[in-house]
């Protein structure tokens, strides 16, 4: 308990000093909260803004679509044309044309008809795609192999945190007739804001290309690099087929709230505050527990964690008891964030670091699409709780599929630095 203590007190000052003393990971904390938050505000204030122009709900269809597809379709071209490129450049880049694009869209929204919308849509997904990638490139650049999983730690909760305030904050300016137009400014100066941190972020990083061969060429090499890693490999195809099933549980309990609880689904917004807060606690947990675990068993427990919580509806008449579940559910998925990217930063070749994190940022955005088309599906057909119990027993046999699937990933222990131990007392 002794050593466990001092342990715990020297991780928590290595934070402390990465935090406060680390003027690079500031620039790139706060750079990257400005621009998550931008993101929340502009992606509720242009949903509320087709249910303004349209008509029909199909209107909801497309904007989805128009949002996902470019991610499903450009993400790994994207990845293989920022390696070799300067990564503060690239998140620079892609946040000043946001800025340019958004102030064009506001000046002439008024009169714009809702098809080209869409079209801003699919450009400002396609120009945000640069920026996450890029991000998670330059981290392990600009913190040591043991602050890692701290440092990741940090970005997830702070990811969350302006997420839940971002919504909240544009869900309480719409309720008070604050036309959308005027939130995507708000959008403005915080993306305006996160570009000037990211100049301030120093050294320049400038990762290796692979090779001098053509991008497509890249784009293979980088799918052929996962695919013939050993552990990647696994992870990446358990990982899809997770969240292939994964993905359609806001479906479902809004199917769940309207038809069988007869509540507003307005409700579903507590639900998904319940789960942020417990990623908030996971993600503070990973710090403690990724040094000392096999990694594998922080990549799991959501799987089972979901599976109770989706089959619980089973039972349940009231959609508070929902609530302390699906917490629980979030610190085994903030637990699951933090550790799939510390390992990946930790075990890929910088070369392939850009190519591996468009790879992830593709599949982790882009499998709600078919999921919830399935999941529509066995609900017009079977029925909510029925689908209720197919959904769960999909996850709990994936979770016990992958304990046998997925390769022993060892534990990231990682020697205290002593400079950094010193310079943190």
């Amino acid at each position: 308990m002794v050593l466990y203590n001092e342990l715990t007190n020297i991780n928590q000052k290595v934070v402390i000093y990465m935090l406060f003393r680390n003027m690079a990971f500031r620039q790139l904390f706060t750079a990257r909260i400005l621009s998550v938050l931008a993101d929340s505000i502009l992606f509720f204030s242009l949903l509320k803004w087709i249910e303004l122009k349209s008509e029909g709900d199909a209107s909801y269809t497309f904007f989805y679509a128009a949002y996902y597809l470019p991610i499903a379709l450009l993400a790994l071209p994207v990845g293989a044309w920022i390696s070799g490129k300067t990564l503060q450049h690239v998140m620079a880049w892609s946040n000043i044309v946001r800025v340019v694009g958004l102030i064009a869209f506001i000046t002439v929204s008024s009169s714009l008809p809702l098809a080209w919308v869409y079209a801003f849509l699919i450009l400002e997904s396609i120009v945000g795609l640069f920026f996450m990638p890029a991000n998670q490139s330059l981290l392990p650049q600009v913190v040591s192999e043991q602050q890692r999983p701290s440092a990741n730690s940090w970005l997830q909760m702070g990811y969350t945190i302006v997420k839940i305030a971002g919504q909240t904050f544009t869900a309480f300016m719409l309720k008070q007739h604050i036309p959308p137009a005027q939130l995507l400014v708000a959008a403005v100066i915080l993306l305006f804001f996160s570009w000037m941190f990211i100049r301030r972020i120093k050294p320049l990083v400038k990762l290796p290309a692979s090779k001098q061969q053509s991008r497509w060429n890249q784009i293979k090499d980088g799918i052929g690099y996962i695919a013939g890693h050993k552990q990647i490999g696994r992870l990446f195809i358990f990982l899809t087929i997770a969240l292939f099933i994964a993905s359609s549980v806001d479906l479902i309990l809004v199917t769940f709230l309207n038809e069988v609880l007869e509540t507003g689904v307005e409700n579903l917004s507590f639900i998904g505050t319940a789960s942020l807060c417990g990623m908030i606690a996971g993600a503070a947990l990973v710090p403690k527990w990724y040094k000392r675990m096999e990694r594998k068993w922080l990549i799991l427990p959501p799987l089972f964690a979901l599976g109770i919580s989706i089959g619980s509806l089973y039972y349940i008449h009231d959609w508070l008891m929902i609530l302390p579940l699906f917490f629980i559910q979030g610190i085994a998925l903030g637990c699951f964030n933090i550790t799939f990217v510390t390992y990946l930063q930790d075990v890929v070749d910088r070369e392939n670091y850009t190519r591996t994190f468009s790879l992830y940022h593709m599949l982790s955005s882009t499998a709600a699409l078919p999921g919830i088309l399935l999941t529509g599906v066995l609900l017009s057909v079977f029925g909510v709780l029925p689908t209720v119990l197919v959904v769960s027993c999909v996850l709990f046999l994936l979770g016990i599929l992958g304990i046998f699937v997925i390769p022993a990933l060892g534990k990231g222990y990682t020697p205290v630095d002593p400079k950094l131990e010193q310079a943190a007392g």
